[in-house]
């Protein structure tokens, strides 16, 4: 088992092919796991901690984005059991946690567990791949706490464990890795100058060739139905132009969501004259009917939908682009090189607030589930209460 257990740094891990190979010559598999449930119990068919994962992974495989996510944490935590704890999934308990969670600060050895810069990368599953670049990032631990969570909870519901180890520390690990989201929102808004910027980026955008127009005008619609119908990122790239649809006069745009919730969105003139424009230029019929299953947003090599990470990148090239507008202020191009698609949701809904539309229609067109999680994005009561402060001194004012 030792010598099975030796890290080879020029090799790395082992690509996830061998990994259950290797996982069940180490008797490290999990079927004898400590905090198993009895087999007779158990209601998923997992004999193992890697096929329990798989059967937690498939609830999410028609979340293209929400799977990967699930499955490259849980690939991370199952690798660091065997390799630095020495023990099945299954076994892992409050203790191992707490030292996974300071290993996602700084992965040691580095040799082993982080991807070189520079050349150095290689893709999932290949020969001498490493899950990691470097110690996570503040959100990105809080997100691989959350998978974690998740994926720990669903085993316990499943009978294949007994117990979640991270109910014992989820209060402790809630209030360290969180902040109010208020604040954190703060800094994924765009001011109205970042904003124009953006827009004065895309119509500077070069369209000297045919390939260039092309991308231009994809990457116009995408700004557009982002920022007046405020969806998420995996929404776009998942729904067909059969959306679209006219009742009794007027557009709607018809979503099914996060959690497969059903929603439909208004769809006011100036994106109905995008939309028009757009797929004029695509030599389609002006209107889109219920039968057109063709990608809103379709790849340029392929007649395939886009990817949700092609989105962002093609968002962070944009962004790049306008952060070359703001010379001499470190901070606003800092900010935009943080920029993604779902700022963009953030800034509809903001931006919805500042022309004056109801709070209860921005609620509905974002498809949030309380008013708390509306009002994060309205700032317009927040204003009035600030003006109204101002009416407050250290002396008191007679009459």
């Amino acid at each position: 088992m030792k010598n099975m257990l030796m890290h080879d740094a020029n090799n790395g891990l082992p690509t996830l092919l061998e990994l259950p190979i290797i996982i069940n010559s180490l008797y490290l598999n999990g079927e004898k796991g400590s905090n198993r449930d009895k087999q007779e119990r158990c209601q998923i068919k997992a004999k193992n901690d890697y096929e329990a994962i798989q059967h937690w992974l498939h609830e999410y495989q028609h979340k293209h984005s929400t799977y990967r996510t699930y499955q490259k944490e849980a690939e991370r935590l199952l690798l660091w059991a065997i390799y630095q704890r020495k023990k099945p999934l299954s076994s892992l308990d409050r203790d191992d946690f707490e030292a996974y969670f300071i290993f996602l600060d700084n992965p040691e050895p580095k040799a082993i567990w982080c991807t070189r810069h520079h050349g150095g990368n290689r893709k999932r599953g290949e020969a001498g791949w490493r899950p990691f670049v470097k110690g996570l990032s503040y959100s990105a631990k809080k997100v691989a706490i959350s998978c974690i969570d998740s994926l720990f909870n669903y085993l316990v519901d499943a009978r294949y464990l007994v117990f979640n180890p991270l109910s014992l520390m989820r209060k402790k690990y809630t209030s360290r890795f969180s902040q109010p989201k208020s604040i954190l929102l703060s800094g994924r808004m765009l001011e109205p100058d970042e904003w124009h910027a953006i827009l004065d980026t895309l119509e500077a955008w070069p369209e000297e060739t045919f390939s260039q127009r092309i991308e231009k005008e994809r990457l116009r619609f995408i700004i557009a139905i982002f920022y007046f119908l405020g969806l998420r990122n995996e929404e776009l790239t998942s729904h067909s132009w059969s959306s679209f649809r006219k009742i009794e006069d007027d557009w709607w745009f018809y979503v099914k969501g996060k959690g497969d919730k059903e929603g439909m969105i208004p769809v006011c003139d100036e994106l109905l004259r995008t939309m028009i424009h757009y797929r004029l230029f695509l030599k389609m019929p002006p209107f889109p009917t219920s039968q057109d299953t063709t990608p809103l947003i379709a790849s340029l090599t392929s007649r395939g939908s886009i990817t949700p990470r092609q989105i962002n990148k093609i968002l962070k090239k944009l962004a790049q682009e306008t952060a070359k507008k703001f010379i001499g202020y470190p901070e606003k191009i800092a900010k935009l090189t943080k920029f993604s698609a779902h700022w963009l949701r953030h800034l509809s809904a903001s931006m919805q607030d500042r022309a004056g539309i109801q709070f209860k229609h921005i609620r509905a067109n974002h498809r949030h589930e309380s008013d708390e999680t509306t009002r994060r994005y309205v700032h317009a009561i927040d204003k009035d209460r600030h003006n109204d402060m101002q009416k407050l001194s250290l002396r008191i004012k007679n009459g």
